[in-house]
């Protein structure tokens, strides 16, 4: 009790003027069960005398309508970017010992403190705060565990403005060679994406006087919207094509010669430049998405083909998305670069004009190749472009390629991808959540389940329970941004000890054929899944172990 209060009035002391307090959504999940939704506040106290660490608070925090307190953390360590509206990203906390004050019966009964572990990619801005932590709630009286995962705040999972409604006015200034007045050339730009009129580099002045993103009223079916993002190619000297381009980072001219990787979109959170809507040129994202998905209307223009190349190659549109660590990471990049930065990368260099249509396009995105990194998720790069390869634009003015793009999202599943029965798979039907086996073992063991999403980050819980023909296990899956929650669930039949047992229940449910899972016929039950035909035409599922 004496460390408590010890804790307790460290956390007063650590009380400064710089307190911010952030009210936006919590949402809670207790024993994997789907989300309960509700507004909080957490306040965050610079503590005093050690720079970037921080106590916070959860002012009231409560679950379904139980009080347990204000719980503080301290000593928390946050790392900020130097940017314009900097973000600091909060260290990993695990199982720290926090107390609890202004509690009812629950935190006495918990001895006025509990564990709290704050999970990686948790931040705050001057704006928002995005918050991700566990919090095992164990009332040894009562007899009840409770393991809860709360995330606060709505930031972290999806790119703003993605569904491109909101528009700024970039500016390009061309100083006058002659020493005249400047030229100031502007053009629409989708607030958080960003094209050559804000672009930087030594040729920038060279490919910044030409619009190249314009506000559309053409949006894509079934869109809630009113507006898309039109994105075309241009010339450059008055005959080099230059692809359309758009990015969540800053494009970057660097070289005349089209294919350099000196010419190429880029994010960095050293880079402290903003856009003329006061944002960072960079895309905070701290959520694990297992595909990328976005609405496209392409239609392509004047290409010249040269000589001995393949028509086919110059046809595609393309999107890149890099998940990465914030430090910088450009697209294109120089082959000898290091990829330790990044965490994942979805790319889709092949899409087809599809007659001028709209269409989705979804990219999964691909961590195995970077999971070696030890990287974690702070940013995102996306850059999509009017063709596939650089300098190979449309060689008409009055002819562009032209790109329409609508409505991106980050997508999280919340599926199953496997699920086992001591041991022993259990075959998944997509679209199906419930499913029901026969155990033929004779063994008293413990029931273990083990249940694998399909959704990168997701939260897989397990419950399993007796019943009186067997077990039922419930499986609990919500997605890494906590958006899509489904339940599974698995009846487990131990009555039956084997295929005479199905034979006695009768001529007309007498086994007629035994399958194993990959539709083989045998002639006895296989050691796994086996599926049972009877006489009466029904089929059931066989577990032998």
């Amino acid at each position: 009790m004496k460390k408590i209060f010890t804790l307790m009035a460290a956390a007063v002391m650590a009380m400064t003027a710089g307190a911010e307090d952030y009210t936006d959504q919590l949402a809670i999940t207790l024993n994997g069960s789907a989300p309960m939704k509700s507004e909080a506040t957490i306040t965050v106290n610079p503590e005093e005398g050690a720079d970037g660490t921080y106590t916070i608070v959860l002012n009231k925090f409560s679950f379904q309508g139980l009080l347990i307190g204000d719980v503080t953390i301290t000593g928390v360590k946050g790392t900020t970017t130097s940017a314009a509206g900097g973000y600091t990203f909060f260290n990993e906390v695990v199982d720290q010992e926090a107390a609890i004050t202004n509690g009812d019966m629950i935190a006495t009964l918990l001895g006025n403190k509990v564990n709290v572990s704050i999970k990686p990619g948790s931040w705050m801005n001057a704006d928002k705060m995005h918050l991700v932590i566990n919090l095992p709630v164990k009332i040894a009286m009562l007899g009840q565990d409770f393991d809860v995962v709360a995330v606060f705040g709505d930031g972290g999972y999806q790119i703003p403005n993605s569904d491109f409604e909101a528009f700024h006015t970039a500016t390009f200034t061309k100083e006058s060679i002659f020493g005249g007045e400047p030229t100031v050339y502007t053009s629409d730009e989708p607030n958080a994406w960003h094209s050559f009129m804000s672009s930087t580099g030594a040729l920038a002045s060279f490919v910044s006087d030409t619009p190249h993103t314009f506000i559309s009223d053409d949006v894509r079916p079934g869109s809630e919207g009113t507006k898309s993002v039109m994105v075309t190619s241009g010339l450059v000297f008055g005959s080099i094509p230059a692809n359309g381009t758009i990015t969540t980072g800053q494009m970057q001219a660097g070289a005349i010669d089209a294919a350099s990787t000196d010419n190429c979109a880029f994010l960095d959170f050293a880079n402290e430049d903003v856009d003329d809507n006061g944002d960072p040129f960079y895309t905070v994202m701290t959520g694990t998405p297992d595909a990328i998905s976005m609405w496209v209307k392409f239609k392509q223009g004047t290409i010249k083909i040269e000589e001995g190349a393949n028509p086919d190659d110059y046809k595609y549109a393309t999107v890149s998305a890099i998940i990465t660590d914030g430090t910088r990471t450009q697209d294109p990049a120089p082959a000898d670069a290091s990829t330790d930065n990044i965490v994942a990368k979805a790319q889709n260099a092949k899409i087809e004009s599809n007659g001028g249509e709209w269409q989705q396009i979804v990219v999964p995105f691909d961590y195995d190749t970077y999971a070696g990194n030890g990287a974690q998720a702070k940013a995102i790069l996306v850059t999509v472009s009017t063709n596939a390869l650089p300098g190979v634009g449309s060689s008409d003015a009055e002819n562009p390629d032209v790109l329409y793009l609508d409505d991106v999202e980050l997508v999280y599943n919340a599926g199953l991808s496997k699920l086992t029965w001591n041991g022993t798979d259990v075959e998944l039907e997509e679209g199906k959540y419930e499913y029901e086996i026969e155990d033929l073992s004779t063994a008293e063991v413990e029931p273990v389940v083990e249940a694998v999403s399909d959704g990168r980050g997701a939260y897989v819980a397990t419950d399993v329970v007796p019943t009186s023909t067997g077990y039922k296990a419930t499986i609990y899956v919500n997605s890494n941004d906590m958006k899509t929650s489904n339940t599974y669930t698995l009846a487990v039949n131990k009555t039956a000890s084997g295929i005479e047992n199905i034979d006695a229940e009768g001529a007309d449910n007498a086994v007629e054929a035994i399958y194993n899972v990959n539709g083989q016929r045998v002639n006895e039950l296989q050691k796994g899944i086996n599926i049972v035909r009877k006489a009466d035409g029904t089929t059931v599922k066989v577990l032998k172990k």
